[in-house]
């Protein structure tokens, strides 16, 4: 994204991939567009795509770098362990 943008969206943090319905996402300040990324209908905003190599999470569906993290919950990544038996996740914007 470009000035005017990257503060916009770096304020929603990890918060991000929920607004965008995806694993993980990143905001990178750039002054043009790099090579390899597509374009928007949202002027000074490029995305690039990539698969995860990461694995699923059984509840969520993200893939996570995270998931078997505990042994209790092998198939669960450790944001839906928190929300299954800990206190459950503080969102503030997503």
């Amino acid at each position: 994204v470009t000035n005017d943008l990257f503060a916009a969206l770096s304020k929603l943090e990890d918060e991000l991939r929920f607004v965008l319905i995806t694993s993980g996402a990143s905001v990178v300040e750039v002054s043009e567009a790099p090579k390899g990324v597509a374009e928007t209908e949202l002027q000074g905003l490029w995305v690039n795509v990539a698969v995860s190599s990461a694995e699923k999470c059984s509840r969520c569906w993200h893939h996570r770098e995270d998931v078997g993290q505990n042994a209790g919950h092998p198939e669960l990544c450790l944001r839906c362990v928190d929300n299954v038996e800990g206190d459950g996740e503080k969102r503030s914007y997503a």
